[in-house]
């Protein structure tokens, strides 16, 4: 009896011991190789009105070696605001961070086999070049999954603009406390076989929350929380850069948003420069509605439909999409919520009071009127048309109620002369 116990005691303690070595292995995935490159000879940094440019290009490893290189400050400052971060999630509401940890380490578990290879290994060249722990890197990018902001974004373009350029203006209403702003980069990517594009972002994303490609597809999200969720797919973030380095128009760009594996609620607005159009996408993990502007399907009564014009907050249009929300006052009508009488309306108001004469400095105002009062970190700007981007990020938390984006100068960048400008090195090696 004691010999079949000794067995069976045996036999549970390697179960135990091999259940332990999957779990951990499946939480802390293997990596690639690590590789010796010089993060200078294709990627640089410049400062543009007190900001900075990062400019990469290459191979995925490549670029984010040279990221964690050229802006190892940033990524190691980034560090510490996600580990004050977590320190407050503990003192708010008692999560203590090795619970958090393990939260975002699973959720990164679970959406790992939909991330394109490609961009696993950016993030793990990220690390090599910075010193940053890769866990914490994952992390970060499925933060998206589990959080919830509010946002907002509009597109104006043919007869409701004085030139018939397409504007894109883009909210990111998040908090500012984190001091995430400290990080703030714009990225110009020239990834190998894909698209050139910009993204407005921060120094240890290396998804997208905020861009435009050189083919004139500009994009924009906003948070709509929804009960139809799952936590196997692929980040929002990721989804929008697919977009940017894939997509030449909007058909490409639909195909995409409707057949990637969504995780939460967001609705979209992607803008086509060049074709001077744009659409909105209402989305839940299962759901997909997509609008164009003055759809005739956009029925609701709450709705605004505006001749070339596309704009969306977080209240959904199409009648299974919101059926799903609790948002916005849902499942009621959203009459009184921050959403729809500041920032749908909002914008819906200030487009029409100014249609026909839209510009650059209309379309600002548009977006500053539509930022949250309280929660705005950063704000942005593209003549989708022209490949020129307005950026303002929040100031220092110290600053209190001044510190939101919307309050902050914008910066404003050419993306043609950034993209076609030469190396700095190409121009020492010309020197006699």
């Amino acid at each position: 009896m004691k010999r079949w116990l000794a067995r069976i005691a045996v036999a549970m303690l390697l179960v135990l011991v091999v259940s332990g070595i999957i779990t951990y292995t499946w939480l802390y995935p293997n990596r690639g190789p690590k590789m010796a490159i010089d993060p200078h000879e294709k990627g640089y940094v410049e400062e543009i009105n007190g900001t900075r440019v990062l400019h990469l290009k290459g191979s995925p490893y490549e670029m984010g070696y040279q990221r964690g290189a050229l802006v190892k400050d940033l990524l190691l400052l980034s560090e510490r605001k996600i580990d004050e971060l977590l320190d407050d999630a503990k003192e708010h509401v008692g999560l203590p961070k090795t619970a958090a940890n393990l939260i975002l380490d699973t959720v990164y578990a679970l959406c790992s086999p939909h991330i394109p290879t490609r961009y696993k290994r950016e993030m793990e060249g990220v690390a090599d070049g910075s010193g940053v722990d890769l866990q914490l890197l994952r992390r970060i990018h499925v933060i998206s999954v589990v959080t919830e902001r509010g946002c907002s974004a509009f597109t104006a373009f043919g007869k409701a603009t004085k030139n018939g350029d397409l504007y894109h203006g883009r909210n990111f209403d998040w908090i500012t406390e984190a001091g995430l702003q400290d990080t703030a980069i714009l990225v110009c990517c020239e990834p190998d076989g894909y698209h050139p594009f910009a993204s407005v972002g921060y120094a240890a994303f290396t998804s997208v929350l905020t861009g435009i490609n050189m083919e004139g597809i500009s994009i924009s999200q906003i948070g709509a929380i929804t009960n139809d969720k799952q936590f196997s797919g692929t980040p929002l973030a990721y989804i929008l850069r697919r977009i940017l380095e894939e997509t030449d128009d909007l058909d490409d760009a639909t195909e995409i948003l409707q057949n990637a594996r969504r995780t939460v609620g967001y609705n979209y607005v992607i803008g086509d420069g060049d074709a001077k159009a744009a659409r909105a996408f209402e989305t839940t993990a299962h759901h997909c509605a997509v609008f164009t502007d003055n759809d005739p399907n956009e029925t609701a009564e709450y709705a605004i439909p505006i001749d070339d014009a596309v704009f969306r907050s977080d209240e959904a249009m199409d009648p299974t999409v919101r059926s799903l929300q609790n948002c916005a006052n849902a499942p009621d009508l959203p009459y009184g919520s921050e959403s729809y009488d500041h920032r749908y309306k909002g914008i819906a108001t200030d487009i029409q009071e100014n249609y026909g004469q839209i510009d650059d400095n209309i379309a600002l105002n548009i977006l500053k009127d539509a930022a949250m009062r309280k929660a705005s970190l950063h704000c942005a700007l593209y003549n989708s048309t022209t490949r020129e981007i307005w950026v303002a990020h929040a100031g220092s938390p110290e600053l209190g109620k001044d510190a939101f984006a919307y309050k902050q100068p914008f910066v404003y960048y050419d993306l043609k002369k950034l993209f076609s400008q030469p190396h700095p090195n190409a121009k020492e090696k010309q020197q006699p």
